[in-house]
């Protein structure tokens, strides 16, 4: 895919021969163009192998865990998390922050396993939760000081654990937002894409967690959905400032709404209530593939695809129960579909 200095330059070629843009302007516009940075195949390469350095010393300790000493073993782990820290504050501070981004996602990753390797060489007993939080801590402070989008991931894949591991905490949530106001403050793809997921993750957890067993669990999807249609709302509203973030969250979080409003299908209801969950369902999946094509965004028109799909399926799946209710809504889908078209088609033509 062509990038966006590339498409420029050929359209600037094309205005100048049509003589709508004087040519001496050309090379000053594409000079004033920022192109966003890229990784180079080397760059990748030594991330990888940064990645490799951890999981080396990690097996290292643990193919000689019994022939080394407690203290031993404390201090190689020690050594490891330091020198990772070190060197990422070193080439951090020389200008070149992929190698620091890289060594500071090496000492998140490292401290982690310090925390249950400490806690097996000390014989101390601990709360899976409580290591998984203080991993997450410990990533985060790393991520904040050498703004390393590696170690924020890390930190939020910590919390999301912790969550999952114990049913009664919240804290993706919070940590969530955090790293979606990070990932804007720094510009950064890789953590929009990684606080765009967990923020969708949180919201549905929360929702979950929050509504008490009594109640129909059909309210969790509508809930989560409505809440996450609002997020990826303002998050379109931002787009036009032409900030890849808010795209990166539009995306995940409409595709995070639809998603939670078809899980609703699974629980079980009355004949009524699927029929109007499938209505409605395909509606809004047709609505969501003409905005994805209307505003030329490749992931919410993918999301109204796959999620027709989805309802054409769970509709198809309630044949067996009865012809007249599937014939009901595919016939209400289509009407209503076919009128919004004929509205839009007109009022575009006035």
């Amino acid at each position: 895919m062509a990038s966006y200095r590339e498409r420029l330059t050929a359209d600037l070629d094309r205005w100048i021969a049509a003589g709508l843009a004087p040519a001496e302007n050309r090379q000053a516009m594409l000079d004033m163009t920022a192109e966003p940075r890229r990784l180079d195949a080397a760059t990748t390469l030594a991330l990888v192998g940064v990645v490799f350095i951890g999981a080396a010393v990690i097996a290292f300790v643990a193919a000689n865990w019994d022939g080394i000493p407690r203290i031993g073993r404390f201090a190689i782990l020690l050594v490891a998390f330091l020198a990772a820290a070190g060197g990422g504050a070193w080439t951090g501070a020389r200008g070149r922050p992929n190698a620091s981004n890289g060594l500071l996602t090496l000492a998140a990753a490292l401290f982690a396993a310090s925390i249950g390797l400490t806690g097996q060489i000390f014989d101390i007993a601990g709360d899976p939760k409580t290591a998984l939080l203080g991993a997450a801590a410990g990533a985060g402070l790393l991520a904040l000081v050498g703004r390393s989008s590696g170690a924020l991931i890390a930190a939020l894949l910590f919390v999301g654990m912790a969550d999952f591991e114990s049913p009664e905490t919240f804290w993706l949530m919070p940590a969530s937002v955090v790293g979606v106001a990070t990932a804007w403050l720094w510009r950064s793809v890789p953590a929009a894409h990684a606080a765009g997921l967990a923020f969708a993750i949180g919201v549905w957890l929360t929702a979950d967690r929050l509504t008490p067993d009594q109640v129909n669990h059909a309210v969790v999807g509508v809930s989560a959905s409505l809440a996450l249609a609002v997020a990826a709302f303002l998050a379109g509203g931002r787009r036009q400032g032409g900030r890849q973030e808010a795209t990166i969250f539009y995306g995940w979080w409409v595709w995070a709404a639809l998603a939670a409003f078809a899980g609703v299908a699974v629980w079980n209801a009355g004949d009524t209530v699927k029929v109007v969950h499938r209505g409605v369902w395909l509606l809004i999946s047709g609505a969501v593939l003409a905005l994805g094509r209307h505003e030329r965004h490749a992931l919410v028109t993918a999301a109204g695809v796959v999620s027709l799909m989805a309802a054409v399926a769970a509709v198809l799946f309630d044949l067996g129960l009865d012809l007249i209710y599937a014939a009901m809504v595919f016939g209400a889908a289509a009407v209503l579909v076919l009128g919004a078209g004929w509205l839009l088609r007109r009022r575009g033509a006035s």
